[in-house]
This record gives structure tokens, sequence and C-alpha cells, in this order.
């Protein structure tokens, strides 16, 4: 009997589902990791566990460069009063290095579960966190991904059209919603690939509003060979940025493979990686960009934490635009469990 590589098993194994929940209960041995960001999902998760939980720890984790919207005076007003221990971590967006690590250091003496609240998080931030979690020695035992939905999600249908159509009569014309530039392309070394470079290299990116993320990507990394990966919201209220972002983008413009996935249902984006991997990885170095939703990072996430000869490449924004252009209001929380996942072998 042949014995199956990791993707396949991975491939094969049962995905547990997004949960939708009305409230989070933790107990007093858990954590909860959140960002401070400046959406006003930031709270969703937090506001939910301390309705329905005792005393627990959270980690706050601090993003730099500072953005003074950022949520932090509120989330620690709200741990003490009520009576939650807290603790914090600086992420520094231009010099992520290693954070994997720092956090697990924080984790060391949580004794309970460990819910990690992506709903404000970097992209890079959240694949950082699940590939450190799924390479420790507890793997994903006793981990959960909570996430929190906005109400709106700006910007509106309108505003896309008259900045596409400006953007038609003057070339000139930079269509930007929610920041503006790239930093740098960043690659962390324990989000580099383990495998021995060879001439032909795939990138596969995520489109997003944000059309220069994948103008840098292309421009840096100068790569083969493309797979878009495009993002189709749950509510029909969005279904038009499924081709809106297309024309931001001008995916028209470059020769491509496509794949088309659930921005919610994360199990789409993780068994496309894999098809992906399965076709490509022998003949081609991948590099991955998460540039795409929330849950589509996290599948990605859990992608890397297995397969470690992939390249995680993410062109961090420069700069954000106002809080204004961002999603407002907490819809439906979820839990996802990932004990589940907890499979790699030594």
């Amino acid at each position: 009997m042949r014995v199956l590589r990791l993707d396949e098993k991975l491939a094969a194994l049962p995905k547990p589902l997004l949960q939708p929940v009305k409230a989070i209960s933790l107990e007093s041995s858990d954590c909860l990791i959140l960002c401070a960001g400046f959406e006003d999902r930031v709270l969703g998760v937090l506001d939910s566990t301390l309705l329905e939980s005792a005393s627990f720890k959270v980690i706050v984790i601090e993003y730099l460069p500072f953005v003074p919207q950022n949520r932090s005076a509120i989330i620690r007003e709200k741990c003490v009063r009520h009576g939650i221990s807290f603790s914090d971590v600086t992420y520094d967006r231009q010099n992520p290095t290693g954070f994997g690590e720092i956090l697990l250091e924080q984790l060391a003496k949580c004794n309970g579960r460990i819910f990690i609240d992506v709903s404000a998080m970097s992209r890079l931030l959240i694949v950082q966190i699940l590939v450190a979690l799924g390479n420790r020695k507890a793997r994903f035992n006793h981990c959960f991904v909570a996430y929190a939905e906005a109400t709106n999600y700006p910007p509106s249908q309108d505003e896309v059209k008259a900045k596409i159509a400006k953007r038609n009569s003057d070339p000139t014309y930079s269509v930007l919603f929610l920041s503006s530039g790239v930093f740098e392309v960043t690659i962390v070394p324990e989000l580099s690939s383990a495998s021995i470079p060879t001439g032909q290299t795939r990138l596969i990116a995520f489109p997003s509003l944000e059309a220069y993320q994948l103008t840098a990507l292309r421009a840096e990394l100068q790569p083969s060979r493309f797979t878009l990966i495009n993002g189709i919201p749950p509510s029909p209220v969005n279904a038009w940025r499924l081709e809106a972002i297309k024309r931001i983008n001008r995916v028209d413009t470059v020769k491509h493979d496509t794949l088309t996935t659930s921005t919610l249902d994360y199990r789409e984006t993780l068994d496309g990686l894999l098809r992906l991997y399965g076709i490509h990885s022998e003949r081609e170095r991948l590099l991955i960009s998460p540039t795409g939703s929330k849950m589509q990072t996290v599948a990605v996430g859990l992608f890397r934490a297995f397969m470690d000869d992939v390249q995680i490449v993410y062109p961090t924004p420069k700069q954000f635009r106002s809080p204004d252009n961002y999603t407002n209001g907490v819809g439906q929380l979820y839990i996802l469990p990932l004990e589940g996942f907890s499979i790699k072998e030594t």
C-alpha cells in the first residue's frame, strides 16, 4: 500500500466547519489573543466573551507603526472593568520576523484553550500565528479561531464604479480604497521555503481592492507563472465585488490560471491550495501571498503549517487610509476548532 504524502493526508482529512455562534464562552484557564485594530469588530469577540465567561487571560497585540484610532485603550479598560488579566505584545508590521515564537512565549502559561481572534489581524500575522501553533509540540490541540463579521463592508458599488471610470479616462489615476503603497514585499525566515530553489516559480495570490499589491508582487518577484484565487463573498449583497476586483486588478492583462473560492468558508481555499500543490509543487517553487479575506488567510496559514516547502510573501502596506474607509459594525460571530489539524508527523 502506498504511503500518502503529507499534502494527501491533509486533503483527505475531514475539515472542521466554521461554526456560527451567538456567543463565545471562555473558562478561567483559557486565553484570548486579539489585535488592537480600529474597526468596530475589533471588540466583537471580546464583548461576547465578557458577557458569557468567567475570568480568563487576554493577550493584546499592539501594532507598529502606531495608528491613533486603534482601540487598545478601550480593550484595556474593558479588561480592567471586568477583572480580566491581560498582557501586551508589540507586532511591528515593518519588522515582523519571529513574532510567532514571541507569542508562544506569552502562551507558555496558558493551561487551557487558545482562541485566536483574527477579526482585526494583519494577514501576515494570521499566517505567522497559525504556523507557530502548528509547529509546536502540542500543535493545534485546544486551539480555536474566532472571527467576527462586519455588518458593512465599504466601499460601495457606486464608489468603485466611479473610481474605475476615472482610471479609464485618466491612466495616471490610482484606484485606492483602504491603504496606499507597499513598504516592501515581506519575506520572514520562519515562512521561507525549505525547498531548493528551481528555475520556475508560481505566484499564488488573492486579488483585492488594492491593485497595487498584486503589481508590487509581480514587479518584485518576477514569477514564471500566476494563479489568482478570486473570492466570492457570502452575502449576495456583496456579490458584485468579484467582478469589480477583477477589473480593478486588470487581471485580463496577465496570463494566469484561476480559482474561485468563498471568502468565508476556508475549506474551499484550503482544498484549492492542496490541489495546486499536488499539480505544481514538483516542477515549480510555490510562492503564496495571503492578500485575500481573513478566512482565506486562515486557510493559507493552515496550509503552510504543513507544507514547509512553500514560500509566504506579503506586500506590507506603507500607509493606511482613514478608518472611515474600513468595515463598520459587528455581525455574525464564528468559531473554528483546529484540533482536527493536529496530524503533522515528527
